[in-house]
């Protein structure tokens, strides 16, 4: 016989590999966001840290904080870069809270949704707010 073409076991086996590959690839992508979201809780984690040791070290207030203060005093590393440095490829920025000198406000920029969602979820227990911004996709923590 000369038969040309796949036989039916030969077509089910090569649409199973398929199938497991872009299950690997889709599940890939979503361990991906975690890592990320895991170092950005890492990152915000520090900064809220060195901005309570700023406060209790030499300051009734978070007037005047920032991330430069924060290195200038030794509490941040010098190495710590806040410009386009989060995994999302975007900036750390640390405020006084307007409403109260005593807070103060760490934002992530250029946070997708659902990685804002899972900040959000990482310290609901830590923070006193905290807000995501769909349009500028800010993702922000007041302590």
């Amino acid at each position: 016989m000369n038969n040309k073409g796949f036989s039916l076991v030969e077509l089910a086996i090569a649409l199973g590999l398929v199938a497991v590959l872009v299950s690997v690839v889709t599940s890939g992508g979503g361990m991906m966001i975690k890592s990320r979201v895991h170092r950005e809780t890492v990152a915000v984690d520090s900064i809220r840290v060195a901005a309570q040791n700023y406060l209790t070290s030499k300051n009734l207030t978070y007037t005047g904080i920032s991330i430069a203060a924060l290195k200038t005093d030794g509490l941040l590393p010098a190495s710590f870069e806040p410009v386009k440095a989060n995994s999302f490829g975007g900036d750390y920025v640390v405020t006084e809270n307007p409403a109260d000198s005593t807070r103060v406000d760490i934002s992530v920029l250029n946070v997708p949704e659902t990685a804002g969602t899972e900040l959000s979820n990482n310290f609901r227990n830590k923070a006193e707010l905290l807000a995501y911004d769909k349009s500028s996709k800010v993702w922000k923590a007041t302590f």
